[in-house]
């Protein structure tokens, strides 16, 4: 057998985890935000994007906690500035249940102690509500890469 046959003609050794990694498949998204304008949309921008698919869209943190299931998705983007229980407290609940899983904070707070409290909750990122869409999309991405997308005003 030629040099270098045996390596092409065998599938590389690829973790189950490796096959299905977001970047392969669709980035589930949850989104969690009280004005139902705002979830709509940022519904139908998911789910009008290719690689991306909103899973989930709730009103509040509690709809969501009772709504998700073991079943984790690939982000979770979340208001914190949210009727009834606050997307920070709720933040802590989810970082607590799916750990791996990245959430991101969606709010109109600039403020230096929204942010500090966000990401002291478990949030992987802060992003504002004025953030231009394809830009909220590559802050997804970024985030189910390991990253911790903020955006510029509040990053200083």
């Amino acid at each position: 057998m030629p040099a270098g046959t045996k390596a092409m003609t065998q599938a590389p050794n690829l973790k189950q985890a490796d096959v299905h990694a977001p970047t392969l498949d669709l980035i589930q998204v949850v989104v969690i935000e009280d004005m139902r304008e705002v979830r709509e949309g940022l519904a139908a921008l998911i789910n009008g994007t290719r690689g991306f698919k909103c899973t989930g869209s709730y009103y509040s943190m509690e709809a969501a906690l009772s709504g998700l299931d073991s079943q984790a998705p690939d982000v979770i983007l979340t208001d914190i500035g949210l009727p009834g229980m606050s997307g920070i407290r709720g933040t802590e609940i989810l970082h607590d249940r799916f750990p791996e899983v990245p959430i991101l904070a969606l709010t109109i707070y600039d403020s230096d102690n929204q942010v500090f409290d966000a990401l002291c909750a478990g949030a992987s990122g802060y992003l504002l509500k004025n953030t231009a869409p394809a830009r909220l999309l590559e802050s997804i991405r970024e985030a189910v890469d390991g990253g911790a997308p903020m955006s510029p005003e509040v990053a200083r």
